[in-house]
């Protein structure tokens, strides 16, 4: 439900790439007074021409290319034609590739006052009767002789020789199968190719091949990296609990592998398109080479968590009720409550390293797409962008476990101990949530170019849903953290409390997921 509101509410505004149109001389709507040579084109950023590159339609309805480009940037385009461009209307076409292999497309129209030029063009004029061969007629000096022997009475000779070499017009037909030669080829070339009008020019399909595919790929992986990931960092930092409960938090990570692998399979489909890559070279592009880190990466999520370590201390008969997170991190483990089983802890050993080994590929797989590779110092993003995924996942993700934990134990009619689960959490959660808020802001200024492009443009627009959303959670977390956590320390066991808790736990989780689901729109928003 969350996914589909999400698509009604920002999928208009999403755009196909990172790289968009800004600008152009002549641009849109403009009346020129002399024939024009050159049109200045600027993007927003770095673009490679692909395709057609730039063409223009003139206003007979002939498409004529550029005859050459300069570009000192890549983003602004000085495109030269040749003939200039006169006549009335003209159109401008363009076919781009950002930085990150997404192609976009474009056109425009201006008005140019002044007359085409009137310089003929070279004459494409075709012979009007076919030429017979030379050996066909008799050279003049041969024609003047036979004429002189006709008048000495040797009237024959010349008949013999008019027969043994035919006129032109006495050649034989051709045959009926045969097309007679046109009398002008540009008849040809006008029926091959009739003029195309300026509404079909300027409708310019902009839709991207594979942008669907490679969009709803990117959501369900990005679900997975940030439930996955912080799943896996609050199973090791923050759980106390049974050995069944613990094993079923590292089974839910294995499945979140499993499904950052599917997701990142459909993502890497689709920009593989995107680029007209084929599936087996798609990885040689940025973006299809950071979904193969995210495939590698949720494999090992999937395999690398498998064999549980647990460890426990000898049970302790009872626990102070005022807590804090120091006391926390260093009391001895107490009995789970059932059969007296000691809670027990997963500590990662050498069995799991293909799984930290695969949270670490996951982090640096968005170095290589999204506005690392098109904004900013480029080093610089990824650095930042590795805190703000890293950070963000172990917020998201340990919120969503952990709702998921108190809803199990209310369930399975386990002790609650919510309070010692909190704390717990709460110091990682607060670490957390300034990395992302530090490092999100960061980004942003990297990303936009100026203040009033939050609302001028799409990425602009999904950082405002985004930001509006995790206000929302942090002020759930905030009365979590000073309402009802000291109430839980003074009774700990406030059926209450804890029922009131375990509801806005689930409220901030959903709106996290929420969060979480806007950032994958946020990667393919153009800014």
């Amino acid at each position: 439900m969350l996914v589909a509101v999400l698509a009604a509410l920002v999928a208009p505004s999403i755009a196909s790439a990172h790289t968009h149109f800004e600008s152009a001389t002549p641009g849109e709507g403009d009346v020129i007074s002399e024939p024009v040579d050159v049109v200045t084109i600027v993007f927003t950023a770095e673009a490679s021409p692909t395709g057609d590159e730039f063409v223009a339609l003139t206003p007979d309805g002939v498409v004529q290319a550029a005859s050459g480009f300069e570009t000192a940037d890549d983003k602004t385009f000085t495109v030269r034609f040749d003939p200039p461009l006169a006549g009335g209307q003209v159109g401008i076409r363009w076919n781009v590739q950002s930085a990150d292999s997404h192609p976009i497309a474009g056109a425009f129209v201006f008005t140019v006052d002044a007359p085409a030029p009137t310089t003929a063009p070279p004459s494409t004029q075709a012979p009007a009767t076919t030429v017979a061969p030379a050996t066909t007629a008799p050279p003049a000096d041969v024609a003047i002789d036979a004429e002189v022997t006709a008048d000495d009475g040797t009237a024959d000779d010349t008949d013999e020789a008019t027969a043994a070499s035919p006129s032109v017009v006495d050649a034989d037909p051709p045959p009926d199968d045969v097309d007679p030669v046109p009398s002008d080829v540009s008849d040809v070339t006008a029926a091959a190719a009739p003029a195309l009008s300026l509404d079909d020019f300027l409708d310019v399909d902009d839709s991207v091949p594979g942008e669907t595919t490679a969009s709803v790929g990117r959501v369900i992986g990005f679900l997975g990296v940030t439930i996955g990931l912080g799943a896996l960092a609050f199973v090791a930092t923050a759980l106390r609990g049974r050995r069944d409960e613990i094993r079923r938090v590292l089974l839910a990570v294995r499945v979140l592998g499993v499904v950052l692998v599917v997701g990142a399979a459909i993502e890497y489909v689709g920009v593989s398109r995107i680029g007209a890559e084929s599936i087996a070279s798609g990885w040689s592009t940025s973006p299809g080479f950071a979904t193969v880190l995210r495939i590698v990466g949720g494999i090992g999520l999937a395999v690398g968590v498998a064999g549980p370590n647990t460890s426990a201390r000898t049970a302790r008969p009872s626990v102070a009720r005022s807590l804090s997170s120091a006391v926390i991190d260093d009391m001895p483990n107490v009995s789970a409550g059932v059969g007296d089983e000691p809670m027990a802890r997963w500590t990662p050993d050498a069995r799991s390293w293909p799984a930290l080994a695969g949270a670490v590929l996951i982090v640096a797989s968005f170095w290589f797409d999204g506005h690392t590779v098109s904004k900013g110092f480029r080093p610089l993003h990824a650095l930042v962008n590795s805190v703000h995924v890293g950070a963000g996942a172990v917020w998201v993700g340990g919120v969503v476990t952990m709702a998921a934990v108190v809803w199990a134990r209310r369930r399975s009619a386990q002790p609650m101990r919510v309070t010692e689960l909190v704390v717990r959490f709460s110091k990682i959660a607060t670490i957390a949530l300034g990395a992302v808020v530090v490092a999100g802001g960061v980004m942003a200024f990297l990303v936009l170019d100026s203040f009033g492009e939050l609302t001028g443009t799409p990425w602009g627009k999904i950082l405002l849903l985004k930001s509006g959303a995790t206000i929302l959670a942090m002020a759930g977390g905030a009365y979590n953290h000073f309402r009802l956590l000291p109430a839980l320390e003074a009774d700990p066991d406030a059926p209450g409390l804890i029922g009131e808790l375990r509801s806005t736990l689930t409220a901030e989780a959903m709106m996290l997921v929420f969060v979480a689901t806007v950032t994958a729109w946020l990667v393919s928003a153009a800014s």
